[in-house]
């Protein structure tokens, strides 16, 4: 994951600036090799062509031109204390992540207007060091990511409590375990040995990704406590979101223990986002 490093180097630079130590530490973990290596017979048992790659059956959204005059970008700050409400409001062990994901997903979806019966889902960057089997190091560095998909119809979404939705989420994840990774480095054996051509996912500025959502998290980063000799940073500002649907969740510069969601939405929709800051998972933003 490219964040995980991003945040390591930051980490490695305030402590040379503090002049904490004169050592930056150990080189990183480099042998890529040795992080995708299939079974003997590579035998992958899921449907990776049609998840991480596309496939004839996978989905498919809209993509207008000029997308930075089309979608805008809104942020919301939760506190501290919202977040423990929310938590309590889970009821159940839960990360900050998905507990905020549960509440914005219900948010989301009531103000996109959505059929009952339309299912929507959400594309979720799942780190896969630790999940593999054996775990690679932590200080790997290089892209080790897969995906999950939390799938519900728009009525499941607004009508279960935020504990079902939550699990929901954490179900999806756990399914992202070391037999599928290894599932998915053995289809990466097959897919070279026949010359199969394969197209990633990755969606292309622009996409509208209505009824679904994408999400990444920073939560685990804390980019807001990097000191490089003047304080942690009063900021933290991302790019421009190309997408609509594309949401972020960084640790707040602005409010101690809170975190930011920075959201890509159409420009012609209203960005009411009061009813963000409600624990009442039938309230409905403008969007």
């Amino acid at each position: 994951m490219i964040g995980t490093w991003r945040w390591a180097g930051g980490r490695l630079r305030a402590r040379a600036c503090s002049q904490m130590s004169s050592q930056y530490g150990k080189a990183p973990f480099l042998d890529r090799a040795a992080t995708a290596v299939p079974r003997t017979v590579p035998t992958p048992v899921f449907d990776h062509r049609s998840t991480e790659f596309k496939g004839e059956d996978g989905r498919s959204y809209p993509v207008v031109p000029d997308s930075m005059t089309k979608i805008k970008n809104v942020t919301v700050r939760f506190t501290a204390e919202f977040i423990a409400e929310l938590k309590a409001r889970v009821g159940i062990r839960s990360s900050t992540f998905q507990c905020l994901l549960a509440h914005a997903w219900n948010k989301i979806t009531g103000a996109r207007g959505l059929k009952p019966e339309q299912f929507t889902q959400v594309r979720v960057a799942v780190n896969c060091r630790a999940r593999a089997s054996p775990p690679v190091p932590p200080d790997f560095f290089g892209n080790m990511v897969l995906w999950a998909f939390p799938r519900l119809r728009a009525r499941d979404v607004l009508g279960w409590s935020y504990r079902g939705v939550v699990e929901a989420i954490r179900d999806a994840v756990a399914r992202v375990d070391a037999e599928y990774i290894q599932s998915f480095v053995d289809f990466g054996s097959v897919a070279d040995a026949t010359g199969e051509g394969l197209v990633a996912t990755a969606a292309a500025n622009g996409t509208m990704f209505c009824p679904d959502l994408e999400v990444d998290s920073s939560l685990g980063f804390r980019f807001n406590q990097i000191d490089l000799g003047t304080g942690p940073p009063s900021a933290f500002i991302t790019p421009d979101l190309p997408n609509e649907g594309l949401m972020i969740f960084l640790p707040s510069c602005a409010a101690s223990g809170g975190v930011d969601l920075i959201m890509a939405i159409p420009e012609d929709h209203d960005h009411d986002t009061a009813t963000f800051y409600s624990l009442d998972e039938r309230a409905k933003p403008k969007m």
